[in-house]
């Protein structure tokens, strides 16, 4: 802060290049050109932070990968994340191409192996309960940087449930991770959902 005739002026704060590099975080993905079926193009994602992204469909490899580099340190363009948190929603989660990936591509297998927390919910009351109770306090258990959200449970009939009770708890579900995302000042927390900020209130 400096004083010029008699008025406060504040200066501009200093970023270093190391926070630089904390706040962001890079994703690289392919896909098909629709006028050309066998040229692939890429597309870079930049999340910054409290970003929310959601990916329809992707491949195992995308996630797996992404899961990952949660884990890596800033200087090989990963997040650094002490944990990496992932709940799955579904049975289709390939676990194994997570070890596949961290060792071949990244020679990290004992690191992903005691830093990937993996979570899963077989009903959408479960579903609700995390974001709605839990997700505050596995946060700041594990400290976790990114959350990974696969699956479509949330797009699944449920006889169980009415659709009006199912609206309700959608908007309760999306209510808590929007405060959360918000709310976490130490860093980032990114989540990464398949399917549910895709599901709609009709």
């Amino acid at each position: 802060m400096i004083l010029l005739d008699n008025e406060t002026k504040s200066l501009p704060k200093f970023i270093s290049t190391q926070k630089l590099l904390q706040d962001k975080f890079v994703l690289e993905c392919s896909f098909n050109d629709r006028n050309n079926k066998n040229r692939k193009q890429k597309m870079r994602i930049e999340l910054t932070i409290c970003d929310i992204a959601c990916f329809i469909k992707p491949h195992s490899d995308f996630v797996c990968d992404t899961i990952v580099r949660g884990i890596l340190p800033k200087r090989h363009n990963g997040l650094e994340s002490p944990t990496v948190y992932v709940l799955v929603t579904d049975n289709k989660f390939d676990f194994y191409n997570i070890t596949e990936i961290a060792d071949k591509k990244y020679r990290i297998l004992d690191r992903a192996l005691q830093r990937i927390i993996v979570q899963m919910v077989f009903t959408i009351h479960q579903l609700a309960h995390f974001f709605i109770l839990d997700l505050e306090k596995d946060l700041e258990k594990y400290q976790s940087k990114l959350v990974v959200v696969t699956g479509d449970l949330y797009l699944h009939s449920d006889s169980q449930i009415s659709k009006l009770d199912k609206d309700w708890r959608y908007l309760q579900m999306i209510q808590a991770i929007k405060k959360q995302s918000k709310s976490n000042q130490k860093g980032y927390c990114k989540f990464y959902y398949s399917c549910l900020l895709s599901y709609k209130t009709v």
